[in-house]
């Protein structure tokens, strides 16, 4: 190994194979199947595929709220459900202000560990999404999405 001039060896590349070939030479996993992409990068399409969803319906409208991803709410934001009584916010929204777009954010961990799997994951993301968007707007979710959210027939 060559030695720099100022006394330190460069490291090598991670590209490269160890000794006895026993290392990974490439993914373990193929980039086609579902497990190529971790548990956030899964929450994140699950969102960009509701808000996509909507966009269809709603164009432009949708376009001026900012969708967040955060791992959990802020401290304050618990302390109040706790102090209310209610569980742990799986979303929240934010109405628009005189220099910021309204903003709905929707906190991945709580989310995950109440979906048993992706689809009902992708079922809840959507329901939030939904909820948060309906109360900026003071309409009703069947509005919002009228599609996933049939009126009751009875």
């Amino acid at each position: 190994m060559e030695q720099r001039s100022d006394g330190i060896f460069p490291r090598s590349s991670p590209a490269r194979r160890r000794r006895h070939g026993r290392s990974r030479r490439g993914p373990l996993v193929p980039m086609h199947l579902p497990g190529f992409r971790n548990r956030p990068e899964r929450f994140d399409d699950a969102v960009v595929a509701s808000a996509q969803r909507l966009s269809e319906r709603w164009g432009t409208r949708l376009e001026s709220i900012d969708f967040q991803i955060l791992p959990v709410p802020e401290t304050k934001l618990l302390d109040q459900a706790q102090a209310a009584g209610d569980r742990v916010p799986l979303a929240s929204s934010r109405s628009a202000g005189a220099r910021r777009p309204a903003q709905v954010t929707i906190y991945r961990l709580p989310i995950e560990q109440i979906a048993e799997s992706y689809p009902e994951l992708v079922d809840i993301v959507h329901q939030c999404i939904v909820h948060e968007v309906a109360q900026l707007w003071m309409i009703s979710m069947q509005e919002v999405d009228p599609e996933y959210f049939p009126d009751d027939p009875h």
